[in-house]
């Protein structure tokens, strides 16, 4: 069964086998930028529209009623098919969102489907009462996870979508600064089971190290805590009350070592 948890601004998921995964949920800010680059983009395809009508019309091309029905009717359907056409072409992402790289997931981290994108959006009438959002705005004050009405209404959630890792980064991840290890340390790992640990578990623990001074308290105690019960299982290890980011830096510091005997090895 799934499970989420709330720290600070993010959205926390735990898979039935156990696996933590944490999401950044989508602030007042972003979101407000993302919706005016959607809107600019909306009303663009509007001038469009009402120049290309407009032109007919003063061409003496068709019934005076008629064109304005077609024009009413055009920004109907564009006002309401702009979110829901893009957010089901790009799994749950506008071209503001996109640009801000942000997305619309289901609850528990599903990709979102066509029933709740065509609900979420549905309820923008509701969300934009009574004046500029001010139901929706208010909505994501209260909300936990940041959720306007129509976001409670479908069950999703919008989510800040991390940058992407290259193979590179991968296969050559940065090194972050810990402190060294003691001087009379011997030469082989102090840790067992290292080679366990994948490239990718590597990257997150130097992500991790690369960025807790940028978080909160409560979001970096509680990743910290996460990551290091995460090492700890890949290597075997039992659960530990020991101070979660010391363990992560002793990670690192034992990593290099075990890396550096290998090279010997092989070399």
């Amino acid at each position: 069964m799934l499970t989420t948890g709330r720290i600070a601004n993010t959205y926390q998921i735990e898979t039935p086998e156990g696996v933590a995964i944490t999401y950044t949920t989508a602030g007042l800010a972003s979101r407000s930028l993302a919706a005016l680059i959607d809107y600019a983009i909306l009303l663009l395809f509007l001038i469009i529209g009402f120049t290309t009508v407009g032109y007919s019309g003063g061409s003496g091309f068709g019934n005076q009623d008629l064109i304005l029905a077609l024009l009413a009717l055009f920004a109907f359907v564009l006002n309401w098919g702009y979110y829901v056409f893009f957010e089901l072409i790009w799994n749950g992402q506008t071209p503001g969102k996109r640009l801000l790289r942000l997305r619309v997931l289901r609850e528990g981290g599903r990709p979102v489907d066509g029933a709740a994108v065509v609900v979420r959006n549905l309820m923008r009438a509701i969300d934009f009462l009574p004046l500029g959002y001010g139901i929706g705005l208010l909505t994501i004050f209260i909300d936990r996870h940041n959720r306007r009405l129509g976001d409670l209404t479908a069950g999703t959630v919008v989510v800040r979508e991390g940058a992407p890792i290259t193979l590179d980064q991968v296969l050559h991840p940065v090194k972050v600064a810990v402190p060294p290890r003691a001087p009379d340390a011997p030469p082989t790992p102090l840790l067992p089971n290292l080679e366990r640990l994948l490239p990718e578990d590597m990257a997150l623990v130097f992500d991790f190290l690369q960025r807790r001074g940028t978080l909160s308290a409560d979001a970096r105690a509680a990743l910290a805590i996460q990551l290091a019960a995460l090492i700890r299982q890949r290597l075997a290890l039992p659960p530990s009350d020991g101070h979660p980011e010391r363990f992560l830096e002793h990670v690192v510091r034992e990593y290099d070592v075990f890396q550096a005997m290998m090279a010997r090895q092989a070399g």
